[in-house]
């Protein structure tokens, strides 16, 4: 059975929204929210221009924002002409498991910004809380999709989802 169609275009409004007020721009998020409620997780630039009734260059800059942060994938079909874009296969937690480059560029950027301040300057002092916070977040990031894989495996094995919703 599927969704009143109606009730998915509100509901997607309201998601897309969710992710704006995240820092999400605008446009990206509906197209990523467009996405997300696509039963094949994927929808053509002409889909997507109809569905969210934009221009093809606003769908155009938001692909290309999604594609860069990596939430979404261009591909084409084999013989086919036609691009498309799609939701990455768990996509948040690969978004996740690709964020250790930022991080490491923020936690070195940091401790470069130690040295030029000063271990004991108070400037110094919050870079250095800087990069123990961003060292502290990428190990707990790490351990936190070791659990992820785990739980995701055991919901293979067994059919049916373990985790409890909050």
């Amino acid at each position: 059975m599927s969704a009143d169609e109606a009730d998915v275009v509100v509901f997607r409004e309201r998601f897309a929204q969710i992710m704006v007020e995240s820092g999400m721009p605008r446009m990206a998020a509906r197209v990523y929210a467009a996405l997300m409620v696509a039963d094949s997780g994927r929808l053509s630039a002409a889909e997507l221009t109809e569905r969210l009734g934009v221009g093809a260059s606003a769908i155009s800059g938001a692909v290309k924002y999604l594609v860069q942060v990596r939430l979404v994938e261009r591909g084409r079909e084999p013989g086919s002409r036609h691009d498309f874009c799609r939701i990455h296969e768990h996509t948040w937690s690969h978004f996740i498991s690709q964020s250790d480059p930022v991080l490491v560029q923020v936690q070195a950027g940091a401790d470069e910004g130690i040295a030029v301040l000063g271990p004991d300057s108070p400037a110094g002092r919050r870079m250095d809380e800087t990069s123990r916070f961003f060292a502290f977040l990428r190990e707990e990031m790490k351990q936190s999709m070791v659990k992820w894989r785990r739980l995701q495996a055991a919901e293979r094995e067994t059919g049916s989802p373990t985790g409890s919703r909050q």
